[in-house]
């Protein structure tokens, strides 16, 4: 019966460890996007103020303003990172390519594969045949 018990403690131990670990991991991730957001919102605000005003005759922005700007042009063009396209392409027709992709040989098929004949040799072919 003590064997079960010490088992049981052990589980129950690196259970909570693994839960405490992950609400860690959950904090640190929190604390970084809100970092990010923040660098962001600042860039925005200082390279807008920088050029705009100058530039354009437009007023400055504040913080908020500039946040603000940085999430509309996150939802009307997409981006930050993480490919966002690739993510887009799994899901496009059960994650076959866009048709201007293409599929191309690999570069050792491209290497080894017989060389197609050029248009001067093809007019030098028909030249002597004719």
């Amino acid at each position: 019966m003590d064997r079960r018990d010490e088992m049981g403690e052990a589980i129950a131990k690196e259970i909570s460890h693994t839960i405490a670990k992950k609400i860690a991991i959950g904090i640190a991730f929190f604390f970084g996007f809100l970092f990010f957001v923040a660098f962001g919102g600042v860039a925005v605000l200082l390279l807008w103020n920088w050029l705009m005003p100058d530039i354009f005759s437009l007023r400055r922005l504040t913080f908020w303003e500039a946040l603000g700007l940085l999430a509309l042009c996150r939802i009307l063009f997409g981006g930050f990172g993480r490919g966002g396209h690739a993510r887009s392409e799994g899901r496009r027709r059960g994650g076959q390519k866009p048709w201007w992709k293409g599929s191309r040989p690999p570069a050792s098929d491209a290497m080894t594969a017989a060389p197609t004949p050029t248009l001067e040799t093809r007019s030098a072919e028909a030249t002597n045949n004719g």
